[in-house]
């Protein structure tokens, strides 16, 4: 396992909880879980989307971790969404590697600091986060995430990265 990662199987735990028990002492594990996470500096896998199309040329299937490449162009990299199919998307946030292969949706991934990956939950276009969304798909939505991070907030002293 990435040692990134290691923390994060506190996440899995509390999310797997709650969806089993949807009682406070739960939700408030879940949010102790998060917060801890965001001010360890955190970080998880995350599936991104080339938005500008840069990368159709590098055969990214072949490519080793450390491997250099070069490109022409600018890269421009969002996080990528998932859906029920109803038209609501979420920010998925994968506790680890086995969870983010569990379904791929793109060939390429990074590490990514949880903390982004909650304010990326607060976008406009989505309803908030899903926590492991090919396993326990815990749903989070915005009105838990703006709790989280105004404690995060508080505490830290900063604010969207």
């Amino acid at each position: 396992m990435n040692p990134n990662y290691k923390d994060n199987e506190y996440i899995k735990m509390a999310a797997e909880s709650f969806g089993a028990e949807r009682s406070e002492e739960n939700l408030y594990r879940l949010f102790d879980v998060l917060l801890k996470r965001m001010l360890d500096n955190g970080e998880a896998p995350a599936a991104m989307v080339d938005v500008n199309k840069a990368m159709p040329a590098i055969d990214l299937e072949n490519l080793d971790e450390g491997d250099t490449f070069k490109l022409d162009r600018e890269v421009r990299l969002r996080l990528d969404k998932v859906g029920r199919g109803d038209g609501v998307e979420w920010i998925p946030l994968y506790t680890d590697e086995e969870e983010l292969s569990k379904q791929p949706t793109t060939n390429l991934t990074m590490n990514v600091s949880i903390q982004s990956i909650l304010y990326n939950g607060l976008s406009e276009n989505v309803a908030g986060i899903v926590i492991n969304p090919f396993g326990i798909a815990l749903t989070v939505p915005k009105e838990i995430l703006n709790i989280v991070i105004r404690r995060y907030e508080e505490i830290s002293g900063s604010e969207e990265p």
